[in-house]
């Protein structure tokens, strides 16, 4: 029985290391164009799409069969399933701002950095699928911290931050609602959100850059007789660095609130945006909103676009925010103001920075310094905007979503992640959460788990001749569902959960990164009709 065992566990790893492999730095290679497809090609999809199911099917199988943590309990069911520091907000949404509204914010910010060694050799930098040996810095480029801020309309107040990391997993995410809760209860705030930049060469903050194949062959055993010592890329010091940060910082951003105005305003920067994966659906706005105080103190940026940042690739060994975190440094030389970046709906969509007037032959962090002055020029010449009135909505909702990858089924169950997982029966769902807020009863704003097909919000997804199904896609654009003049998106919110794909463009894991870091091959349109579902309750 233990030959037979470690014979499956070996097998598992193999696969894992396959897919480790294939999707390097879980970003979309550059695809061809995708004309209509022949009836040669159609049936080549089919059979990839079967050895896809046969490759889960053999997954789900020796998952059942291999130790983890359902094996000792510390998995729930998900009929006992109940929740914890959920935040659902409004049952239903205000129309017109209260008697005597108005704007209140704050902003603050932390670095997980301090009194850690990056290149100490205990932390693992996330972004790439490592199948032996984890990638630990050997230099600094600059800092790994977080951004947050605090929104108010007088009745309704809404905290976030934003954190430099590859993701974000919702357990981790109610570990830092859990101490909050006093802080939250005290001061009447309605929703607390964390989401993630998705930096690909900043220490790990979801887990997946643990080595896979000594996970995989450890944590069984170790699930059983010493969960506490499990393999994940997540370092148990850093983790309380980041948790005490955040909230740190939420707690001094709410403290920081300030009476004053908010305005809207966008800048086209397609020019600086290459989107990998048709259909290329994409929002080229940069979006900004601009909170001005009453007493003229520092202007407060929360600014949003879909762009990867894995400016150095992803398998470098140097630690870097990315243009993030040039981004608001240059936009705070240069204005005063103190910027909040937010990833949007960034699928496979990266920078093109043969554009943005870097100089040939630039180091790296000289490049990322062009990259955050580009982007920060464009934000600084926005003039078009619109004043929101002081009407602040908002609204969350629980999301089951069947596991279905034996790459997250595996993760989950042997401790790598810290994922909200449950049983169903043989198989496993995950608990996420989807989010929408409103602003001045114009502005719409998504608060999605993951990175999420453009086209799912704007529409544009593939029809029936170049999807790869063969199918359409029949959901109209949320933006549309929403009702609302403009519609954003806050990107990889309150959970990591992959990609969220059009189901009739979902293609194989033997073909494409993407579809390897999906839950299942059904997450657009269940989490669309959820949606839809919020949308329709709340309005």
């Amino acid at each position: 029985m233990k030959t037979l065992k470690k014979t499956l566990a070996v097998l598992l790893a193999l696969i894992l290391a396959f897919s480790a492999f294939g999707a390097v730095s879980f970003a979309a290679d550059d695809a061809a164009q995708t004309p209509a497809y022949t009836t040669q090609e159609t049936v080549t999809h089919a059979f990839y799409r079967l050895l896809d199911k046969l490759i889960f099917a053999l997954g789900r199988l020796l998952n059942l069969l291999i130790p983890g943590l359902n094996w000792t309990g510390k998995i729930q069911s998900a009929d006992s399933y109940k929740s914890e520091n959920f935040y659902p907000g409004k049952q239903t949404f205000d129309t017109a701002p209260a008697e005597g509204a108005g704007w209140k914010m704050g902003f603050a910010e932390g670095s997980f950095l301090d009194g850690i060694d990056a290149t100490g050799g205990e932390y693992y930098l996330a972004g790439t699928l490592e199948a032996m040996e984890g990638r630990a810095p050997t230099e600094v480029l600059d800092d790994q911290g977080c951004r947050a801020y605090a929104l108010s309309d007088g009745e309704t107040t809404v905290v976030y931050a934003a954190i430099d990391g590859f993701g974000f997993a919702r357990g981790d995410v109610l570990e830092i609602r859990d101490r909050l809760a006093e802080f939250a209860a005290g001061n009447g705030i309605d929703s607390i959100n964390v989401s993630a930049l998705h930096q690909h060469s900043c220490i790990d903050t979801l887990g997946l850059a643990t080595p896979l194949v000594p996970a995989v062959l450890e944590n069984p055993a170790l699930s059983l007789f010493a969960s506490d010592k499990l393999l994940s890329g997540r370092n148990k010091t850093f983790m309380e660095s980041v948790y005490g940060t955040v909230v740190a910082a939420i707690k001094d951003a709410f403290n920081s609130m300030k009476d004053g105005t908010l305005y809207y305003g966008c800048v086209d920067i397609a020019d600086y945006l290459k989107d990998k994966r048709e259909p290329n659906a994409l929002d080229t706005d940069f979006q900004r909103l601009r909170f001005v105080p009453a007493d003229g103190s520092d202007e407060i940026w929360v600014c949003e676009t879909g762009m990867h940042p894995v400016s150095l690739g992803a398998g470098p060994d140097k630690l870097t925010s990315d243009f993030p975190y040039y981004l608001k440094s240059y936009v705070k030389e240069q204005t005063g103001a103190d910027l909040v970046f937010i990833q949007g709906a960034e699928l496979a969509i990266s920078s093109r920075t043969e554009t943005m007037n870097i100089a040939p032959g630039a180091d790296d962090a000289e490049k990322l310094a062009g990259m955050g002055k580009a982007l920060g020029d464009r934000l600084i010449t926005i003039a078009d905007e619109e004043e929101l009135a002081p009407l602040l909505n908002v609204a969350h909702r629980e999301v089951f979503l069947d596991v279905e990858n034996p790459v997250h089924m595996l993760a989950g169950r042997e401790g790598l992640l810290g994922s909200t997982i449950v049983k169903k029966g043989l198989g496993y769902q995950a608990v996420t959460e989807i989010g929408y807020m409103e602003l001045g009863g114009k502005l719409g704003i998504l608060l999605t788990p993951g990175e999420i097909e453009p086209a799912i919000l704007w529409g544009g997804a593939a029809d029936a001749n170049i999807s790869w199904t063969g199918d359409t896609w029949d959901y109209a654009p949320l933006a549309e569902t929403a009702g609302v003049e403009k519609l954003i998106c806050f990107g990889l919110c309150n959970d990591q959960i992959g990609y969220i794909l059009t189901d009739n463009d979902v293609r194989s894991i033997f073909t494409q990164n993407e579809e390897i870091n999906v839950l299942n091959f059904s997450d657009g349109s269940i989490l669309t009709e959820a949606y839809e579902a919020l949308f329709a309750a709340v309005k």
